[in-house]
């Protein structure tokens, strides 16, 4: 009795294991479906999707994740198969935080300089750059890194998000103030807080005050801010 109870669970078992390894190979898929936080995904990872339709479960779950462990574009993402023959891709896409503007187009910049997609226009503040701004999924240089995060750090403090690549410099026009010259290299911090000091001063009512209204143009490049 002991025996056949103990056969009886070892065919069970097989049975559930060969269930396991038959059937994602045995079941079809028809549709695959892929989403991100912000909608539905873009076209071209659709289309790559979709040469896996027709394929089995486990095919198409292997493609698929292959598929997106190189998208450098992409931080994380799920597979899910749902009846009958449905495969739901979720994924995480990573979020811009500033652009360089490159003739009538944007690319979407991340923290890290990793350009995220190509658009028409964005709300995020930039920077505008002469020539071919990389692909998407290249990095930016250091230096158009550098600037971008002074940007947005002015964009942050004084609501003026686009500035402009000049002279291997990054310019920028305060709203009712100067021009502000930024080096591409630096303490950004350093330069943020020297910048503060000088508009500060600026404000300033005291008519002795040795930084006077007529200042146009304020140059970080040098150890000494430069005043015109």
């Amino acid at each position: 009795m002991k025996y056949l109870k103990f056969l009886f669970l070892v065919l069970v078992l097989a049975g559930v294991a060969a269930l396991i390894f038959f059937l994602p190979r045995l079941i079809r898929i028809n549709k695959i479906s892929c989403k991100s936080q912000y909608g539905e995904c873009s076209s071209d990872l659709t289309e790559r999707f979709s040469k896996f339709q027709g394929g089995s479960l486990f095919d198409a779950r292997k493609q698929v994740g292959e598929e997106l462990s190189g998208e450098k574009t992409i931080s994380d993402f799920m597979i899910q198969f749902k009846l009958p023959s449905n495969l739901v891709v979720n994924v995480l896409e990573k979020k811009p935080k500033y652009a360089l503007k490159a003739g009538e187009t944007y690319a979407l910049v991340d923290k890290e300089g990793l350009v995220i997609k190509i658009e028409k226009e964005t709300p995020l503040p930039y920077i505008e750059a002469q020539g071919v701004p990389p692909n998407v999924g290249e990095k930016v240089s250091s230096q158009i890194n550098f600037a971008l995060e002074l940007i947005y750090n002015v964009y942050a403090s004084y609501q003026v998000r686009e500035g402009r690549l000049e002279n291997q410099s990054l310019v920028v026009e305060l709203h009712q103030g100067p021009k502000v010259i930024f080096p591409l290299e630096g303490e950004k911090e350093v330069l943020l807080g020297a910048l503060r000091v000088i508009l500060d001063r600026l404000n300033e009512d005291d008519k002795d005050s040795r930084i006077g209204k007529e200042i146009t143009e304020v140059d970080l490049r040098f150890q000494n801010p430069v005043l015109k």
